[in-house]
């Protein structure tokens, strides 16, 4: 979309066609600037709200997009392809701001990997647990240490053991079956 010089009016170009600017040339680059961030900035903002899901972010996020892509901005591209490369700059800035946002606070992660596990709290249920766990074979046992002992997912239970995500799935069913069986035996 540009302005016509005479009216003011706007006109919509086509989807491929290439948007010549009233004085193009570098002495203007600053209207082609505020050409750009006018027709997308609205876009851009709602895309970046969207992502975020708060205004003040989304308002600061969106200001960062365009005062980066000041630097790269050409003025012989389409839309489309302007377009295009604001939601790519839109996208790395976010994943900035994620990646940044997320960083602050692995200061207390470094903290709690090195702690020395908890004591368990009820011996006698530990021996228990102990002791059913032994009854089950080493695969069943592992898979079930892994998984509701030491917390692991199922992705990495699968890495530690070495066996695809399904395989961890199946024996963890088959070692609570077998455990629930054992249990009923003891008791």
């Amino acid at each position: 979309m540009r302005e016509d010089q005479p009216t003011g009016a706007a006109v919509f170009a086509s989807p491929g066609k290439v948007l010549p600017l009233p004085h193009a040339g570098p002495p203007h680059r600053q209207d082609h600037l505020t050409w750009a961030y006018q027709t997308h900035v609205t876009a851009i903002y709602q895309y970046v709200y969207s992502r975020v899901g708060n205004r003040p972010d989304a308002e600061d996020l969106t200001a960062q997009v365009f005062m980066k892509a000041i630097n790269g901005m050409r003025s012989d591209v389409s839309v489309p392809e302007l377009r295009s490369w604001l939601y790519r700059v839109a996208q790395t800035t976010l994943a900035d701001h994620w990646r940044e946002y997320y960083a602050e606070g692995t200061g207390e992660l470094d903290e709690d990997v090195t702690r020395p596990p908890a004591t368990r709290e009820n011996p006698e249920a530990a021996q228990r647990v102990d002791s059913l766990l032994a009854t089950l074979p080493e695969s069943y046992r592992r898979v079930l240490e892994l998984r509701f002992l030491r917390g692991y997912s199922v992705r990495e239970t699968a890495q530690e053991l070495s066996l695809s995500e399904t395989n961890v799935k199946v024996l963890q069913f088959r070692a609570l079956n077998r455990a629930g069986r054992e249990r009923g035996r003891t008791t």
